[in-house]
């Protein structure tokens, strides 16, 4: 199974969709919820590559997507295979 990491708000509920995709696949993943935390969502912008929104989602090390780009992953067949599972 990969590494995964997701950025969040505790109060988003795109965050709360993202997270439940995974937890139904039984993905354990790094949460960092940054509620409020302007340096860390630079952190995370530098690793998006420039998307702001949340959540965002990391797999490997790898950007992945927002919550909508999981779930099309996921209708793709191809979140599976990213994922490890």
């Amino acid at each position: 199974m990969a590494s995964v990491e997701i950025y969040t708000w505790s109060t988003c509920p795109f965050c709360l969709r993202a997270k439940a995709l995974l937890d139904r696949k039984g993905v354990q993943y790094v949460e960092h919820c940054i509620d409020g935390d302007d340096i860390a969502r630079e952190k995370m912008v530098e690793r998006t590559g420039g998307p702001r929104s949340l959540p965002q989602i990391f797999a490997e090390d790898k950007y992945v997507g927002d919550c909508s780009g999981i779930y099309e992953l996921d209708a793709q067949g191809r979140l599976d295979s990213i994922l490890n599972l």
